[in-house]
């Protein structure tokens, strides 16, 4: 299996960028599941290509190169290193060490097929295809002859049916039929009677390539790219919760634009989070590490029922972010957004989730946008943060790290009946308790708030 792939001099890639897999362990769901996200244009297409060189009939096309020699490795599971690059910076693929024998079947993100066909299917015709297509612009696909293998193999037909169903529930039954041409097409039944396949809509056709690729049992890696085109965000919920389960023992590259593909229990049991990124134009790879104190607060905290809005769908679109506020918590996230609104403020950020939870996790999450690479990242504190002082020693450099002119975004009487509570029983607050800012510190919030999004509009790091 795939371990690491190093790419430097090959398109957007110059200096050498590493990016590490996953391995499945045959017993957590997610252990085999690489997903990589980021912008348009940060060089997932590249890295799909640079996987597929394994066919050393391609050629490293003039606008492909630069005026080093393009070198790529690549690192099986067993430890055997490959290596692409060229002699005399020629478009001849010059093939060093010992060939990986890694199988990879790519999934395109145009997943069309066609719906008659004729022949039976071959594993080695299906990874020929994997590695001359175009991963940009696929013609419709033969997928008829690997339909044929699994309708016809019980043990198959069976897999295929439990995740298809575990996507579209409800779906019921297809088959194979032979017209008068004498060319065999897939058809599928609903409550009206059998129809042929391509009167499928895109999503179910896209869904019925990506299962069929999964379900056969050839040994391979499989990569598929950007799963979620013309599926309802339902379906993607299901379709990665397949993805998961099967990558308990398949190895399974993802590259997506979709946070409904990002599941924080496979981070916990495994997958890799990777995020390439653009600086100076050149393309960077930056990756999650499970090791992190963030990675123990999200497997501590991913289940939460006190907190579910901490890691959800909201909060995990920072991997998809270039430029993100951070909040305390939950009420400042509403009350700013119900400024910006009734000050009528054009944005160029994004407020992350609902807050981070208190700041305390403030340099969890400050630390996590820091290994995702993220463009620009702004922190907004009570004026009594215990963590700000540290924190902006640690992030002065990269992040803009800013307090509110008191200690909590909203007025609060009588917020703490403890005697021992440590601010007393009243917070003065920016705004009212009904939200409104109050008069006496409307400048002073005005002032706070260009500085932040001036910050963003700006190409200059915080002083």
């Amino acid at each position: 299996m795939l371990k690491v792939i190093s790419i430097s001099n090959y398109k957007g890639f110059y200096k050498p960028e590493t990016i590490n897999f996953s391995i499945p362990d045959n017993e957590k769901p997610g252990s085999g599941l690489t997903l990589i996200v980021g912008p348009n244009n940060t060089g997932k297409t590249t890295v799909i290509e640079a996987l597929l060189l394994n066919n050393t009939t391609k050629k490293f096309k003039v606008t492909e190169r630069h005026n080093d020699n393009p070198v790529i490795k690549i690192e099986n599971s067993s430890g055997q290193i490959t290596e692409y690059t060229n002699i005399n910076n020629g478009s001849a693929i010059h093939m060093t060490g010992k060939e990986h024998n890694i199988k990879f079947e790519l999934i395109p993100s145009r997943r069309f097929w066609s719906h008659q066909f004729n022949g039976e299917w071959e594993f080695n015709t299906l990874i020929n295809e994997s590695s001359n297509s175009d991963v940009r612009n696929s013609n419709p696909f033969n997928l008829g002859p690997m339909l044929k293998k699994i309708l016809t193999t019980e043990v198959l037909k069976e897999k295929f049916d439990s995740s298809i169903k575990e996507i579209i529930p409800h779906f019921t039954d297809w088959t194979m039929d032979t017209n008068e041409a004498n060319q065999d097409f897939i058809k599928y039944k609903t409550i009206d009677g059998w129809h042929q396949a391509n009167l499928l809509g895109d999503g179910i056709i896209s869904l019925f390539r990506i299962v069929a690729h999964l379900t056969h049992d050839e040994k391979s890696t499989f990569i598929i790219d950007e799963p979620e085109l013309s599926l309802h965000p339902s379906a993607q919920k299901r379709l990665s919760a397949v993805l998961s389960k099967l990558s308990k023992n398949k190895q399974i590259i993802v590259c997506t634009h979709s946070p409904y593909f990002v599941d924080w229990s496979d981070f916990i049991n495994g997958a890799k989070i990777i995020r390439l990124n653009k600086n100076h134009e050149k393309c960077v790879v930056n990756e999650l590490n499970n090791t992190k104190d963030y990675s123990k607060f999200i497997s501590q905290n991913f289940n939460e029922f006190e907190k579910p809005q901490l890691l959800d769908t909201s909060a995990k679109e920072i991997l998809f972010s270039d430029k993100i506020l951070f909040l305390e918590g939950q009420e400042d996230v509403g009350i700013l957004k119900k400024w910006i609104i009734k000050e009528k403020k054009q944005v160029s950020f994004e407020i992350f989730g609902y807050g981070v939870g208190g700041e305390t996790n403030m340099t969890l999450f400050l630390e996590l946008a820091k290994d995702l690479g993220l463009e620009k990242v702004a922190a907004l504190y009570d004026s009594n943060s215990i963590s700000f002082i540290t924190n902006e020693k640690t992030y002065k450099q990269q992040f803009l790290l800013k307090k509110l002119p008191t200690e909590d975004i909203r007025e609060k009487v009588n917020h703490c009946k403890d005697i021992k509570c440590p601010y007393g029983k009243n917070r003065n607050g920016t705004f009212a308790s009904n939200g409104d800012i109050k008069p006496e510190f409307k400048e002073k919030f005005e002032i706070l708030f260009d500085e932040i999004s001036n910050y963003f509009n700006s190409s200059k790091t915080p002083q």
